[in-house]
């Protein structure tokens, strides 16, 4: 199960140690449930049986970017079995009275990439893209979900990737990614 975290090492070499972080002494991957950011505004949580990829976490002056997994894949424990996914969490920093994305705007943004599904409900705008997923996670399938949201006036913008014909690449990427987008509400309320 930990191939998903070497396939990340693999992918995501030039993003390892940005924030300092490195393998403890054991040897063992940082691996965390939870992640406060920007003085708790926004806590990263992803839905049970996902973690954060801690020693892959991208700090830029203008943004955070947080990468969750299965925690089996990412600890090499025994846990919840969940379906693989590789899960993109992007927290902007505070901009006071932003406001929320709407789905036709994440999906202008993905261009030339065609969006198979817009949605736009409950402050959480969802675009189901048909291209691109397969560069972001190896072996992946071209279809992927993308979402944006504001949480305590920070831009969190969110990415599900999935293996090759995994339902979460479809519809239930949908449901997958709007628990994701309650999870970082519930743990970050203020």
């Amino acid at each position: 199960m930990r191939y998903l975290h070497l396939i990340w090492l693999a992918a995501l070499g030039p993003l390892a140690g940005c924030d300092g972080t490195t393998l403890g002494t054991s040897g063992k991957p940082n691996v965390v449930q939870a992640l406060s950011l920007y003085d708790g505004s926004v806590v990263v949580r992803g839905p049970r049986g996902y973690c954060i990829d801690a020693d892959n976490i991208r700090r830029q002056p203008s943004n955070r970017l947080v990468f969750l997994g299965s925690c089996e894949s990412l600890s090499g424990e025994p846990g919840v079995t969940v379906p693989l996914a590789f899960i993109v969490v992007n927290v902007a920093i505070r901009e006071p009275g932003r406001t929320p994305p709407s789905a036709a705007t994440i999906a202008a943004s993905a261009a030339p990439k065609k969006p198979l599904a817009i949605v736009d409900g409950d402050g959480l705008a969802l675009v189901h893209l048909d291209a691109g997923g397969e560069l972001a996670l190896p072996g992946g399938d071209p279809r992927y979900w993308r979402g944006g949201m504001v949480i305590n006036d920070h831009l969190v913008s969110l990415a599900v990737y999935a293996p090759a014909g995994s339902s979460l690449a479809g519809a239930s990427g949908r449901r997958f990614i709007t628990d994701l987008a309650r999870s970082l509400r519930r743990a970050s309320a203020k």
